[in-house]
């Protein structure tokens, strides 16, 4: 595994006149009330930063803490934010999850939107401090100190993409000798900047003959791609949980939208992001039967591929239902002036054979010695054991 570079302490990077003054002013914010004050900061700061991603909206992460914050947030808000006068420019999400221990209560520090048991996961790729361009080692080095000096027996910070700025100034975190980093897979991504031919031919010989063969085939066999708006979202969402779900159950999954604080908190953001654009819901059917839901969210241009439902057409239609679907939405996403096509965390086969590139991602992670941290990671290598036991005396 190669791990992103550290910035070295000096010299400094090039800054905006800002950085080179006194070191921003820190406000933790505690309280849902100060949060939705600073609403309209937080919307100029993510659309201005480099590090802005979906799982960084204002949007995103209130409709989290609304859902998920009743059961996972009893610790409260550790939001980070950082000012020059009156200007936000920088912000970490934070929450405090007291729940993970057990009777141990052992306190975990994570990004708002993680943390959650793995059947209702949200699964918030490219999480990250928010920042003004220039102002990353600044906010880097207030936002580690912060952290440092609040009261936690475990940090845990999910799915930082390998560009992150807390990785890059990670040297800064005052326990960074015992700060852990381990990889969570990567994203593949396909570059439509510079048009869909152009990204066609860009492939490998073998992998373009096919893609312009299920174009063709689509084409022929009269497939409908149609993209929701305000009046259809709910429907094009009730279909994709449906083609969905059909299809896990079958192969004896329970499916992520089988757990309703997962749905609720999808349903939500169709609600809210639809009319905009931010959300995307492509629909696709054959001779009247839907066979594909693809979901996912545009940020500037970027469009991340979130979540799907797709079921198989006969063969000699098209021979994979899937791919067909995500080339259709590719064309017209690329023809939208959509730059990157992003799948997200995971490398199937349809994900490496589309994409033109591919992002790390990491999870940072740091244990202090107290009594609860150490019987916690006590009990977890129990577990561990337990379940490395039964995998090994069951029969099959």
């Amino acid at each position: 595994m190669t791990l992103p570079p550290v910035a070295p302490g000096t010299p400094e990077p090039a800054v905006t006149d800002d950085s080179h003054g006194p070191a921003p002013t820190l406000r933790i914010i505690g309280d849902v009330a100060a949060w939705d004050a600073i609403r309209a900061a937080w919307d100029a700061l993510h659309q201005a930063s480099p590090t802005a991603s979906t799982p960084l909206d204002f949007a995103w992460l209130r409709h989290w803490w609304d859902v998920y914050g009743p059961v996972y947030g009893q610790g409260g808000l550790r939001i980070i934010t950082l000012w020059r006068g009156s200007r936000l420019v920088g912000a970490l999400p934070l929450y405090l999850d007291v729940g993970r221990g057990g009777w141990l209560g052992v306190r975990c520090l994570r990004f708002l939107s993680t943390g959650e048991e793995e059947f209702e996961e949200v699964c918030a790729d490219y999480l990250d401090l928010l920042h003004l361009p220039g102002e990353d080692r600044a906010c880097a080095q207030a936002a580690w100190r912060a952290i440092d000096a609040m009261a936690w027996d475990t940090l845990e910070l999910l799915d930082l993409s390998e560009h992150a700025a807390l990785l890059r100034w990670r040297s800064d975190f005052p326990r960074h000798a015992r700060l852990q980093l381990s990889s969570r897979g990567a994203c593949p991504i396909a570059w439509l900047g510079d048009g869909f031919e152009a990204y066609l031919g860009s492939l490998s010989p073998k992998t373009r003959k096919h893609t312009r063969q299920y174009l063709r085939d689509a084409e022929r066999a009269g497939i409908v791609a149609e993209l929701a708006d305000a009046a259809t979202a709910d429907r094009h969402f009730d279909d994709l949980v449906r083609v969905h779900q059909e299809r896990w159950v079958a192969a004896g999954e329970p499916g992520c939208f089988s757990a309703p604080r997962f749905t609720e908190f999808h349903r939500g953001l169709v609600r809210r992001w639809t009319a905009s654009g931010r959300v995307v819901l492509a629909r696709f059917s054959h001779q009247g039967r839907i066979f594909a839901v693809l979901y996912g969210f545009v940020t500037g241009r970027k469009f991340d591929l979130y979540q799907f439902g797709v079921a198989p057409l006969d063969p000699g239609v098209v021979r994979s239902s899937g791919t067909a679907a995500n080339l259709l939405l590719m064309r017209q996403l690329a023809q939208g002036g959509i730059s990157h096509y992003d799948f997200l965390r995971g490398v199937s086969t349809y994900k490496k054979s589309l994409a033109t590139e591919q992002r790390q991602l990491f999870c940072a992670t740091c244990r202090r010695h107290t009594a609860r941290a150490l019987l916690d990671r006590l009990r977890q290598l129990c577990v561990r054991a337990i379940r490395r036991f039964i995998k090994l005396v069951s029969p099959g």
